[in-house]
């Protein structure tokens, strides 16, 4: 199934870096996220009219290689255990993680704060799992860019629309409503955040939830059903 995206469309602009910053990004070590080949994703137009302007929950996920993954973690301190499978986040609105052709790549866990273990040169997609009984807007953002739309990422963009218990599989950087082009794991040289003006976000993964703001729903469910109640079979015969 095909998780529909949210109306709400704002621009975002990004910029480019200099050639300092640009030799910088060619040293740093490793993983960022590369566009990668075109392949067929379709998404659908859907309405969610959303209870604040201000999401309901916002929260982020770290990945880099095996060595950067397990530095990352011990810099943050703390207990680190390693974990495979999907986990919680947004207060337990949603079950995440990243996963190659359905295998769930494994993860530090540091009291509570999560750095995926990648591989250089593996695609991956990004599992949303929808544990609530309501439906949701996820707004996702890869290296700082908004997935949809490709620029610099903002919970005031759209998002994806999910119904309870439903799990979607974000497999790409979007190019239209029909094709996206793959996340591939690769240097952050590569990475699709370093060919849009910077690389400064890259290894982050973040979440912007939004609840659906019920009663607004069911108002505007009463005054259709009014307005169709009212509707004339034969408004040629007046």
């Amino acid at each position: 199934m095909h998780a529909p995206v949210s109306s709400r469309d704002y621009e975002s602009g990004s910029f480019r870096s200099n050639d300092t910053a640009s030799t910088r990004i060619q040293d740093r070590p490793g993983l960022g996220t590369s566009a990668g080949r075109e392949q067929y994703s379709v998404l659908q137009d859907a309405r969610l009219i959303r209870k604040s302007d201000t999401p309901d929950a916002v929260e982020s996920f770290h990945y880099n290689d095996e060595a950067g993954a397990k530095t990352m973690a011990e810099v943050m301190g703390g207990s680190v255990s390693k974990r495979s499978g999907l986990f919680p986040a947004a207060g337990e609105r949603l079950k995440v993680g990243l996963v190659h052709y359905g295998d769930v790549f494994p993860h530090y866990d540091v009291n509570g704060k999560r750095v995926i273990i990648g591989q250089n040169g593996s695609h991956y997609e990004v599992t949303l799992e929808n544990r609530s009984k309501k439906r949701l807007e996820i707004v996702l953002s890869v290296d700082g860019l908004n997935v949809i739309s490709g620029k610099a990422a903002s919970p005031k963009q759209r998002g994806f629309v999910l119904e309870p218990k439903e799990v979607y599989n974000v497999d790409g950087f979007r190019k239209d409503s029909t094709t996206v082009r793959s996340f591939v794991f690769g240097s952050v040289a590569r990475s699709k955040a370093a060919g849009s003006g910077g690389a400064s976000n890259v290894g982050v993964i973040g979440l912007a939830v939004f609840d659906e703001d019920e009663a607004r729903v069911k108002a505007e469910l009463r005054k259709e059903q009014q307005a169709r109640d009212n509707a004339n079979a034969f408004p040629g015969s007046r």
